[in-house]
């Protein structure tokens, strides 16, 4: 029976392995109908040298699957550099065969993957031949890769006058076709997208975000003639390398090996995964972990899942996270109702015989709920013909379809109205017909018109491209993804926002008639590159600045107000939080010289992971070396990590909790600096101990605990809410000169209500105080703080001299003294160091705003710098 039996298996395998060429090649298709691209992740033998790899990556596949398809045609990727391992086309069954392997850890199937899809380096404050763009060379001598969808390489945005030749450290190709096309900017480009594939861009992104970080000057860059003028990047003279993938993660693996290998300085990566993955299981972290191994900034979207809250993506500590912000710059189109009211929105298509005239309004939401959102085929049995048609938007990617139907229906216009989780977060798109696109809000004033009256009619005008009209800007996108840090929620995420919203740079192909195309965007797609550009400005200065490093001084550098001075708000037009904007919007030029840096050594990062709850192998899949996170010490908790920034959690019966950070002096030797902390609104006490560090030496480092502890008169509803304040060490060097190491100079401005949201602006002044101790700053503040307000007795009143008018030198006033009336003492005087008058400002006449300051103005600054005073005083 036996032998019955391996006859009959013996039988049955010649039958299925017959040379016949029908059964061979039904057996071959049978074979890759089941075939998938898995990621196989490996442990490297000990000794095992890294040009023996492949050969060893083959083994795994000779002895584990069908001899149909030869090894060679298996395998997709072979990694080097991000991981030990391979992406290859298994079936289910030959990957689970794999297990038995010496040196296996996993496999999975490849994951789909997302890209997140003129003006900005002047809204960033760099202009040519001065500042940050003078100091830095314009990023000269920096590579910049771009993991991305490929690159119109004969674009002028590309195009090499002026470039340097390559650093002699890049070590990379260029893979187009026929003739060499890359140069002295584009220095390589390769594709990961299979065999015959070239880097030349199909899906409209590469050339975008490629330009946006390094772009060559263009000038009369325009879409449609708006948003005229010289189109450049964050760093003109930086070198860029385009790695296209598609959206699959085995590609991106592969395209950041390449990329660590070819010797780039910065990884941009527009890109991120769908959902939300454990460290040891996103190629995204694991390639950033590699390169910043290897000394490379990397720099990632933050996605496009906002407003929803924990939308973040790219989350790792060692990846600077970007979200979306806008700019000062807009694309008029005016929306005025029969009553006479205009509303402002935004339109790339602006007709110029068009002559706005009331027409009749439809609203097709009436009809139908498709209808709403003018899909295709919805408006047929509608009579829209010479009217202006409302639809509803969905995405910014659909809205110039929504146009075409009513077009094509007979409409003479169309109003896009946001909806709610939009805010006002507009639009420019290039629109088949008279269009404007408004926010949710102003949407809100026509729906409640269209209600008010039996004939409601509208005209659309247009304004073209309109510069510094709107002051609210920069303003957190809605579409910008927010946190908590699902992954580490003691990891503050996003990082920072920068420029996303309607970014005009350089395009695969033409959107209008243009013989050089552009096109006006928005996405964290084009925030990150921003940011990419900025960190290739900062390790053109400071090329022996760690990855850690240059994010520190990014985000420790960053402001949190908007060009009227007030808070950064959401679309929404509510203060923005720390999980909406991290530290804040990016400031190049003090990001250049942050005078102190949090240090990271990418092995600090070991017992961080640890902490999170990661085995040992996990840990291992990251670090790519043995680790024993069981061991005394090797775990710490994420808040712990020399982050520049904390996110802590007091849970119940939880008091208080201490962390401490290391600082390196990166600024002047002899310098010495001095803690602020605020805004915890009665919920916590922090205490920062020391409260002044010195520094003799540049590179010298110093640490500091901060203790939180709550306070016993918090409510349940304070205990579990949110809550954010900030730390800052406000430093000046011997001769008593400001470090920078604050926010920007602000004015205070006479007639204009603060709210503690200004706090910044007030510490920034008050930092700047010697007093002279003869105020007993206590007492003041304890009875402010228990409701004194304008005339009680011992209530301060604040005033601010020293008003610099504008001068070439110092285009903003700034304040130049303090006074301090108090009714029981007299006047006091409190004045900044000689040292920094002379430097700061331009004094020509003193304004006091003593008298006509409104009581909860005085009130409220006064809480504030006499908190800041006896800071200084102590």
């Amino acid at each position: 029976m036996k032998a019955l039996f391996l006859f009959s298996l013996t039988l049955a395998s010649t039958l299925f392995f017959s040379t016949s060429p029908f059964s061979h090649e039904a057996s071959e298709a049978s074979l890759k109908t089941d075939l998938e691209t898995y990621i196989v992740f490996l442990e490297k033998p000990e000794g095992l040298l890294e040009s023996n790899l492949h050969e060893w990556y083959t083994t795994f596949l000779s002895e584990t699957t069908s001899s149909l398809i030869p090894s060679h045609q298996r395998i997709v990727h072979s990694y080097r550099n991000v991981i030990t391992g391979f992406a290859a086309k298994l079936t289910p069954h030959e990957a689970k065969a794999m297990e038995q392997k010496e040196g296996f850890i996993s496999a999975r199937v490849e994951r789909p993957v997302s890209f997140h899809t003129t003006f900005t380096p002047k809204f960033l404050g760099l202009q040519q031949n001065e500042g940050a763009w003078k100091s830095t060379h314009s990023g000269k001598g920096v590579i910049i890769g771009l993991i991305d969808s490929g690159i119109k390489h004969d674009h002028p945005s590309f195009f090499d006058k002026g470039m340097p030749p390559p650093p002699a450290k890049w070590r990379g190709r260029c893979d187009f076709n026929g003739k060499q096309t890359c140069n002295n900017k584009l220095l390589g480009a390769r594709s990961f997208l299979g065999a015959g594939d070239t880097p030349v861009e199909k899906d409209l992104h590469g050339s975008h975000t490629a330009s946006e970080a390094a772009g060559s000057p263009v000038e009369g860059a325009n879409v449609f003639g708006q948003a005229n003028g010289t189109a450049m990047g964050i760093a003109p003279k930086a070198h860029l390398a385009m790695y296209k993938v598609d959206e699959t993660d085995s590609s991106v693996l592969a395209a950041i090996d390449a990329a660590i290998e070819d010797g780039v300085d910065v990884l941009s990566i527009s890109m991120g995964n769908l959902v939300h993955y454990p460290f040891f299981d996103d190629v995204f972290v694991l390639g950033a972990f590699r390169a910043i191994q290897k000394g490379i900034f990397v720099s990632c979207s933050a996605g496009n899942g906002g407003p929803l809250p924990s939308s973040v993506t790219n989350s790792a500590p060692w990846i600077l996270t970007v979200g979306a912000s806008t700019i000062d710059r807009e694309i008029r189109a005016t929306v005025t109702l029969g009553n006479n009211v205009e509303l402002h929105g935004q339109s790339l298509f602006q007709p110029t015989n068009f002559h706005p005239k009331q027409l009749p309004i439809v609203d097709p939401s009436t009809y139908s709920a498709s209808a709403a959102f003018c899909w295709e085929g919805s408006l047929k049995n509608i009579d829209v013909k010479g009217k202006i048609v409302i639809c509803q938007v969905v995405s910014t990617a659909l809205i110039t379809a929504q146009g075409q139907e009513v077009k094509d229906n007979g409409g003479a216009g169309v109003i896009l109205i946001n909806r709610a989780e939009d805010g006002d977060t507009t639009s420019p798109e290039p629109h088949v017909l008279p269009a404007s696109n408004l926010g949710y809000k102003d949407g809100l004033r026509v729906l409640d018109y269209l209600n008010s009256t039996s004939s409601p009619t509208a005209a659309i005008s247009f304004q073209g491209t309109l510069i510094g009209k709107s002051k609210i800007a920069p303003q957190v996108a809605s579409f910008s993804s927010r946190g908590p840090n699902l992954q580490s929620p003691g990891i503050l995420k996003p990082d920072i926002i920068g420029p996303g919203v309607n970014i005009l740079a350089a395009w695969g192909e033409p959107v209008d008639n243009a013989t050089t195309p552009f096109n006006v965007v928005s996405g964290t797609s084009m925030s990150c590159p921003h940011l990419s550009g900025v960190a290739a400005l900062i390790k053109s200065a400071h090329p022996n600045w760690s990855p850690a490093a240059i994010k520190s001084a990014i985000l420790t550098t960053a402001y949190t107000y908007d060009l009227d001075y007030n808070p950064i708000s959401t679309e929404q037009n509510v203060p923005a939080t720390v999980f909406d904007m991290g530290s804040g919007h990016v400031d190049p030029t003090k990001a250049l010289n942050p005078g102190l840096v949090y240090d990271i050594e990418p092995d600090d990062f070991v017992p961080y992971l640890c902490g999170l709850g990661y085995d040992d192998k996990q840990v291992r899949m990251i670090v790519q070396r043995k680790v024993n996170c069981s061991s005394t010490g090797s775990s710490i908790p994420e808040a712990q990590l020399n982050y520049p920034t904390f996110s802590i959690s007091l849970g119940a019966g939880e008091q208080k909790k201490t962390y401490t950070r290391t600082v390196t002096n990166v600024g002047r030797p002899n310098s010495r600096y001095m803690s602020v902390a605020g805004s915890w609104k009665g919920i916590l006490d922090v205490e920062v101990a020391p409260r002044e560090m010195s520094f003799k030496e540049v590179g010298e480092k110093a640490s500091y605990s901060v203790t939180f502890t709550r306070l016993g008169n918090v409510t349940a509803s304070d205990s579990t809410a949110v809550h954010q304040g900030y730390l800052v060490w406000a430093g000046h060097d011997d001769d008593g000169r400001k470090l920078n190491t604050d926010m920007k100079e602000i004015p205070i401005q006479k007639n204009k209500s603060y709210t503690t949201g200004h706090e910044q602006i007030l510490h920034n002044l008050a930092r700047k105080l010697n007093s002279d101790g003869n105020v007993d700053a206590q007492q003041i503040l304890h009875n402010l703080e228990q409701g004194a307000v304008g005339s009680a007795q011992n209530n301060p009143q604040v005033g601010h001299g020293g008003w610099a008018r504008p001068s070439t030198e110092h285009p903003k006033p700034m304040i130049g003294r303090l006074v301090v009336s108090h009714p029981a003492e007299g006047r006091r005087i409190v004045q900044m160091p000689e040292t920094s008058i002379t430097i700061l400002l331009d004094v020509e006449e003193e304004v006091m705003l003593l008298d006509d300051t409104p009581d909860e103005e005085k009130t409220i600054i006064s809480i504030l710098l006499l908190k800041l005073v006896l800071a200084l005083q102590s």
